[in-house]
């Protein structure tokens, strides 16, 4: 069994607790799926219409960014730096400046080369898997049936039907675990060290960029009484300032932050590849 350090896995629990909480996974593949089979669904344009379907790609990133960030307020969690926007430009410049490779290798070829975008981000590897898969099932369909012959053949439009509803399958998964990791509020629970329960809160707001009182609460797992001095501690630190909107008070991570955060997690990787040895 690995060496661990209570503090690490404290701040990486803490972690996966917010990307579930902003549902980091299951969004992406959902509307990764959705703009698959949407571009299954236009299927009947013309071809000289199938530059519409390359923009579908850019769509989809961009319906994601929107959902996340109008869950911020009911889940008092940021959007993160995830790179919703990274996907959704990249996207979109391989459609406007390279439109040969979606017109040979089929459009959800731009679904799995952002998926993976976010996978690497946010080192994720279901998402990175996700997408190289359906960069390799883009690949195949346009041997099927050629992405520019539209309409699609029956052979072509049923599996791309079928990476659709294959992507949606993956983002239910993920939501499923997405659940069951806020389910098991075990291991969020603070263990009373504030040095400890600080890297709990830099954890969460380095994942999301920024949190409410509440949510930080039920993400670490610091009551929030004793939160109230931590992000106290933490902004006169210089690593955390307060953003204070007409119904709630936000906690945003500052760039000196992140650089303790990263300090720390490497410091304390460290100890643990140590005491493996």
């Amino acid at each position: 069994m690995p060496a661990t350090v209570p503090a690490l896995v404290a701040a990486d629990t803490a972690r996966l607790r917010t990307r579930a909480a902003r549902h980091a996974r299951s969004l992406p593949l959902a509307f990764s799926g959705l703009a698959v089979l949407v571009i299954a669904g236009m299927s009947s344009l013309d071809a000289n219409q199938f530059w519409l379907v390359v923009l579908v790609p850019a769509a989809g990133f961009l319906a994601t960014y929107v959902t996340a960030f109008a869950l911020r307020l009911p889940t008092g969690v940021g959007v993160g730096s995830d790179g919703y926007g990274i996907a959704l430009v990249l996207s979109a410049l391989v459609a406007f400046l390279v439109p040969w490779i979606p017109f040979t290798t089929g459009a959800p070829l731009l679904l799995g080369l952002g998926l993976v975008v976010l996978g690497l981000r946010a080192s994720d590897r279901l998402l990175w898997v996700a997408g190289l898969a359906t960069m390799a099932a883009s690949y195949g369909l346009a041997m099927i049936s050629s992405p520019i012959d539209l309409p699609l053949s029956i052979p072509g439009l049923v599996a791309t039907i079928a990476l659709g509803l294959g992507l949606l399958v993956v983002a239910g998964l993920a939501l499923r675990g997405e659940r069951q990791t806020l389910a098991s509020g075990d291991g969020a629970l603070s263990i009373g060290d504030p040095a400890t329960d600080n890297l709990r809160v830099l954890a969460v707001l380095g994942d999301a960029d920024e949190a409410d009182q509440p949510a930080l609460a039920r993400l670490t797992g610091v009551e929030e009484r004793n939160l109230a001095g931590r992000l106290h501690d933490l902004t006169e630190a210089g690593l955390v300032r307060a953003r204070i909107t007409k119904n709630r008070n936000w906690a945003q991570i500052t760039r000196e932050g992140r650089e303790e955060l990263r300090t720390r997690r490497e410091a304390l990787r460290g100890v643990a590849e140590h005491r493996k040895a």
